[in-house]
């Protein structure tokens, strides 16, 4: 009759395959002993042998060469001194008397066992280091994430090495397939924890249907705890952050509102997101960043993903200014454009003026002479009262006295100067011009004292004077009387071109930018000096009294060449702090006076891509040198080299770790959504590799060289 072989904590026992179950029952509850001591041996050998990672290369190169130094282990210098720690833990278990595995089923899984608890072990010990500064920590928050994972690729490796090795493996061969078990294992609990992730998403999905007008809402509410208003975000932006938020809205995922104020910036802008630039988390910031440089120094083009991010965005910030006009601009057109406008505009009021004088004129009476004597003594009188008289120019001086006097000496003979509004019109000409054409301050006060002399005096027709008593005929008498209304006539049509004019040199002298453009100005420095400089008073003149497309253009390609320092745009390096600086140094109500809020609204987003993309925050551990990632990039050249010049096993195994490796943690910053979470209760999954770098610790412990008694 066929046995069965039930072992027990007293030893192995054969029963009959029909005994009774109480009897089978009760070999099983005998074995209960003999499992919990192989137990406490594989925990306590698989920790020891974790941990020769670091005492074996101290013992075999350090402590066992110095023992030889003093005579220790002579005429036996190929044979160790001392016992491996992995050995001295099956002493120590052999001594309390723990079981010893006998079949291959308990070999196989002592293996297992062992490694796991070696990974246990080594996950204890990063998550201590954790708290360390620098690298340490750094390497001890690796090694302590996701044990559960790194837990399931130590037993996947230990049964499937162990397994070939009973099978009668070669060391070859126990090395592919407890690389293929770490695998396994570690995608199995990938594997479980996506596939229950996945469903209770769309479980949650399907009981939390939520319509387009129900996710504007939510976003609009989450964004509004940023101080964005969602209403003013681009259309196209909307659109996107409805498809990038859907999953965790239907879900119900608790959403940064700060994280996704950044991912719609990224959206407007056009720029590709990380997962550390949205979450602006200095850790997985300092990963994205290390990353990229190790990427960039090897030769390996699929390790590039993150270099190559970061090169396309900053193409994309350059695009942004080309696209929004910056390739159009230029100082010297947009120069001339304003200055052409500020005086096309002044010869229209002085048309309207000289119309005005012609106007006046050409009616019954426009000839007559005007009183000056009291026009005269107004104007020398302000210039004492002012103490500007010693400031008047000559030639503004010599033309006041020689209408004064009513004539002027030339050639020893004497002209008649007239008074009249021809005379009146030249007169405030000239001292226009003469305020435009000096920079002194003094002489500026001046002739403004005679013009206001002018503007506020009043004119009248020059009256002539007869004897008294003098008869006159009736029809005398009408014809004075309507040389009388004449007069009144003229004066009014005067006046109304006096004021005319006086408004037309009172707007040329409202602003510097008007009275630079007048006074001759170079175009070319125009735009820097009173709109990229200048006050928000000088840019308001600018943009109400000329074109505004083309000193928009010339703003942008002023912001762009701070942006990349003059470069072309083919190497130009896009700095987010010139761009700032340059954009905050304009100021919203310059830049109000140019462009629209939704333009205002992608420069500032471009300012804030750009620095989610580029700066360092406080607690981030980026490797500015490029030392560290040169060596790290090129060691990895070397090391995939040497691998895959394995016979059989590197050309089969490496690429498939490379590939999975690169690709995951690719895939990985790539994805922003749980750098948009709230919360950061939800663990990242490690890729592959990673899951198996505990596994692999725990695995070399165990290659230690046995000691020889």
């Amino acid at each position: 009759m066929p046995y069965e072989i039930i072992e027990s904590g007293t030893g192995r026992y054969e029963v009959l395959g029909d005994a009774p179950t109480s009897v089978k029952a009760g070999a099983e509850l005998n074995s209960i002993p003999r499992q919990l001591g192989l137990t406490a041996r594989y925990g306590v050998e698989g920790l020891a042998n974790s941990a020769q990672i670091v005492t074996e290369p101290l013992r075999q190169l350090v402590t066992d060469p110095i023992a030889r130094m003093f005579g220790a282990g002579a005429g036996e210098q190929k044979r160790p001194i001392s016992r491996s720690l992995g050995e001295e833990a099956s002493r120590l278990a052999d001594w309390i008397g723990l079981p010893k595995p006998e079949t291959a089923n308990e070999r196989v899984i002592g293996d297992a066992a062992k490694l796991v608890a070696g990974v246990g072990g080594l996950g204890a010990a990063g998550r201590a280091a954790q708290a360390a500064p620098g690298v340490v920590g750094q390497v001890g928050q690796m090694l302590s994430a996701n044990i559960g994972q790194q837990a399931g690729g130590a037993a996947g490796a230990g049964l499937a090495s162990g397994a070939s090795r009973e099978a009668g493996g070669s060391a070859t061969m126990q090395g592919i397939a407890g690389l293929a078990g770490g695998f396994a294992g570690n995608a199995g609990v990938a594997a479980g924890s996506s596939i229950a992730e996945s469903v209770s998403r769309a479980a949650k999905s399907l009981t939390n249907r939520v319509t387009p007008q129900q996710m504007d809402q939510q976003i609009s509410a989450i964004l509004q705890r940023a101080d964005v208003d969602y209403s003013q975000i681009p259309n196209a932006t909307k659109a996107a952050l409805r498809k990038d938020l859907a999953d965790a809205l239907k879900t119900g995922q608790e959403l940064d509102p700060q994280a996704v104020a950044r991912l719609a910036d990224f959206r407007t802008v056009g720029a590709t997101p990380t997962r550390g630039m949205v979450s602006q988390n200095p850790v997985q910031i300092t990963r994205e960043m290390n990353l990229a440089k190790i990427g960039a120094n090897t030769a390996d083009d699929q390790l590039q993903g993150l270099p190559q991010i970061q090169n396309e965005n900053n193409t994309k910030f350059i695009q942004n200014l080309n696209e929004a006009g910056a390739t159009r601009g230029n100082p010297m057109v947009a120069g001339e454009a304003a200055i052409g406008g500020i005086r096309g505009k002044d010869e229209e009021l002085k048309s309207g003026v000289n119309a005005l004088y012609a106007a006046a004129r050409e009616m019954p009476g426009g000839t007559i002479s005007l009183e000056r004597k009291t026009l005269v003594d107004n104007i020398y009188g302000s210039l004492a009262k002012e103490n500007k008289m010693a400031f008047l120019p000559e030639s503004v001086d010599n033309y006041l006295k020689q209408f004064s006097a009513g004539v002027i000496n030339v050639g020893g003979k004497q002209h008649e100067v007239p008074f009249d509004a021809n005379a009146l019109d030249n007169l405030m000409t000239t001292i226009a011009t003469a305020q435009r054409g000096t920079q002194d301050g003094n002489v500026k006060a001046a002739l403004n004292s005679v013009r206001k002399a002018i503007d506020t005096t009043p004119i009248q027709p020059q009256k002539t004077v007869f004897g008294g008593n003098q008869v006159v005929t009736e029809g005398g008498a009408n014809y004075l009387r309507s040389q009388d209304a004449q007069a009144g006539q003229f004066m009014e049509a005067l006046n109304e071109a006096r004021g005319a004019a006086k408004q037309r040199f009172g707007w040329q002298e409202s602003s510097k930018p008007i009275e630079a453009a007048l006074g001759g100005m170079e175009p070319d420095k125009f735009v820097q000096r009173f709109v990229v400089n200048g006050s928000v008073a000088d840019a308001r003149s600018v943009a109400q009294n000329a074109p505004v497309a083309e000193v928009k253009d010339a703003i942008l390609a002023h912001l762009k060449s701070k942006a990349i320092g003059g470069a072309s745009d083919e190497v130009g390096k896009f700095s987010q702090s010139s761009f700032n600086k340059a954009l905050s140094e304009l100021g919203d109500r310059k830049l109000a006076l140019f462009f629209s809020p939704e333009e205002i609204g992608r420069l500032r987003a471009l300012g804030r891509v750009s620095s989610y993309a580029q700066v360092q925050p406080v607690g981030s551990a980026v490797n500015n040198s490029n030392s560290g990632a040169l060596m790290l990039g090129k060691s990895y050249d070397a090391l995939m080299g040497l691998a895959n010049k394995v016979p059989g096993f590197g050309p089969l195994v490496v690429p498939p770790i490379k590939n999975i490796e690169i690709s995951l943690r690719n895939q990985q910053a790539k994805n922003v959504l749980p750098g948009l979470l709230a919360t950061a209760a939800q663990e990242e999954r490690q890729p592959f590799a990673q899951g198996l770098l505990l596994p692999g610790f725990a695995l070399g412990g165990l290659l230690a060289a046995p000691t020889t008694p």
